[in-house]
């Protein structure tokens, strides 16, 4: 089997690792790759343009990257409250998101996000 990579934005009141069921509708932009380096840059890049445009941000497990403005919110008619707007960016290899090991990735990615 080929592995293959994608990686995507998403738009959303929750950050991107929970995956709540009708998550996919939230991406605003996906990429696949047939090449990890590739996926890795474009991750990257696509990190560090977010990072640029909202002042907040945090991940788990470096896979996944929540970006935010903090007056940027959504009035949920359902409960009757503000609800902040999340800027996810997600990697995944062959569907999962991708295990990130590499101690050169996760510096860049420490270098611009905060790790929670």
């Amino acid at each position: 089997m080929d592995n293959t990579w994608r990686v995507i934005t998403t738009k959303s009141d929750a950050e991107p690792w929970w995956f709540f069921e009708g998550w996919e509708l939230d991406i605003v932009e996906e990429s696949t790759f047939d090449n990890r380096n590739e996926a890795v840059a474009a991750f990257l890049k696509e990190m560090k343009r977010l990072s640029e445009r909202l002042p907040k941000s945090k991940t788990k497990k470096f896979h996944s990257i929540a970006f935010w403005n903090p007056d940027e919110v959504d009035f949920c008619e359902a409960c009757d409250d503000d609800l902040q707007v999340y800027y996810g960016l997600v990697i995944f290899e062959n569907g999962q998101p991708m295990d990130i090991k590499d101690d050169s990735i996760i510096t860049e990615i420490n270098e611009h996000i905060e790790y929670v």
